[in-house]
C-alpha cells in the first residue's frame, strides 16, 4: 500500500440563496489542514456546504462541483463504497443533510467554478490564528442591524475544516 502524503488545503465555498427576496450572496474560506487527495478537499468543502446550507434553512439547494467523480458517488445509489474510504466522513456528513430526493449536484466546468476556487486560493494563503472563525462581515443592505447568518454560521463546526472568512453580500 503506497503511503499517501498528508498536506493543507483551502477551501472554497460560494452560496447564492434564492429562498430569500433579495436572494443574498455568501463567500466562504475555510482551511484544511490535513488532506490526502484533491478528492479529499472537494468532499470535505461539499460537506460544509451541505452543513451551511442546512444551517441557513436553504430549502432544495443545488450543489455544483468541478469533480466528476465524487458527483458520480454522490448521485448514485449505493454510497457503501466511496471511491477513497478517507472520503467517507464527508460523504456520511454531506448525505446527514441531503439525501439524492432533497438536493441536487452538478458536475461544473472548471472554468466556472472560478469564485469557489478564487476562495480556496485564498484560504490556502491564509494560516489559521485560532480554532475560531477569523473574520466575518456584511454588507447586505437589506440585514438593517443584525445579519441573520451570523449567529447560525457560528454554530458551524466541521471535524477537520477550519472556517476562516465568511462574506454575505
Amino acid at each position: 500500500m503506497r503511503h499517501q502524503v498528508s498536506r493543507p488545503a483551502g477551501i472554497g465555498i460560494f452560496i447564492v440563496n434564492n429562498n430569500q427576496q433579495p436572494p443574498s450572496t455568501i463567500y466562504i474560506r475555510a482551511s484544511m489542514p490535513s488532506t490526502t487527495s484533491v478528492l479529499m478537499a472537494e468532499a470535505a468543502g461539499l460537506a460544509l456546504a451541505a452543513t451551511m446550507a442546512t444551517t441557513l434553512h436553504i430549502r432544495d439547494p443545488t450543489f455544483l462541483s468541478d469533480n466528476q467523480q465524487l458527483v458520480n458517488f454522490i448521485n448514485a445509489n449505493d454510497h457503501s463504497s466511496p471511491p477513497l474510504w478517507s472520503i467517507k466522513n464527508y460523504t456520511q456528513t454531506f448525505f446527514n443533510h441531503f439525501s439524492a430526493e432533497s438536493c441536487k449536484v452538478f458536475k461544473i466546468d472548471r472554468s466556472f467554478n472560478s469564485t469557489a476556487h478564487l476562495l480556496a486560493r485564498q484560504a490556502f494563503a491564509t494560516t489559521p490564528i485560532s480554532t475560531q472563525m477569523s473574520s466575518y462581515s456584511c454588507t447586505n443592505l437589506n440585514h438593517d442591524y443584525r445579519c441573520p447568518y451570523r449567529d447560525a454560521l457560528n454554530s458551524v463546526s466541521l471535524e477537520g475544516l477550519t472556517l476562516l472568512a465568511v462574506s454575505c453580500c
